[in-house]
């Protein structure tokens, strides 16, 4: 029991991080492709506050999205 427990603790761990991952590269790929004009990163650190409210709303729905798979 324990240690089908660590095996399911380790995969779902794993599924986070490569969860993790990509979403980053998503989030980065939205940035690049399709808001050519605007750096969400730099938007974000001159104190933005709609670009903060944007990006995190794209972290939300890809948390949504990755929830529900499983």
């Amino acid at each position: 029991l324990i240690r089908a427990s660590a095996i399911t603790f380790t995969m779902h761990l794993a599924f986070g991080v490569i969860a993790l991952f990509i979403g980053a590269l998503a989030i980065k790929a939205i940035d690049h492709f399709l808001l050519r004009k605007i750096d969400l990163e730099e938007e974000i650190a001159r104190g933005n506050l709609a670009a903060a409210v944007y990006a995190s709303g794209l972290w939300i729905a890809l948390a949504m999205i990755l929830a529900f798979m499983r």
